[in-house]
């Protein structure tokens, strides 16, 4: 089910985005995408991300990527830090990883970015 829903769903949803002439697509992604390792628990997951982050990077439409470190049910209080500052063995919360996506549809600061995420 990785494969069907995080690769190929993912990928199709950024092919009819594109069909439809739609010019920013966001996607959440996960920190260790970037270079996931097969040898680990999450490796499958994380190739199935890599590979839907990798097409919409190459779909013609602007993009931005977040890649939150592990998730936690809070809402979170907008206290964000993001890029090589993120402590990959950190959390974020639900609530400010939803502001950050909310930002990355609409924020010029996003275009084109790949952006790692934690909450503070």
């Amino acid at each position: 089910m990785t494969d069907k829903i995080d690769r190929d769903g993912a990928i199709d949803l950024v092919d009819q985005a594109a069909k439809a002439g739609v010019s920013r697509f966001v996607m959440l992604s996960s920190v260790g995408a970037e270079n996931p390792d097969p040898d680990t628990d999450m490796g499958h997951y994380l190739q199935a991300k890599h590979d839907a982050d990798e097409h919409v990077k190459n779909s013609g439409m602007t993009y931005a990527i977040l890649r939150p470190v592990a998730l936690t049910d809070d809402n979170g209080d907008g206290d964000m830090v993001f890029g090589d500052k993120v402590d990959p063995k950190a959390k974020a919360a639900r609530g400010d990883v939803a502001k950050a996506l909310a930002d990355a549809a609409i924020s010029a600061e996003w275009a084109g970015k790949t952006m790692l995420m934690q909450s503070v």
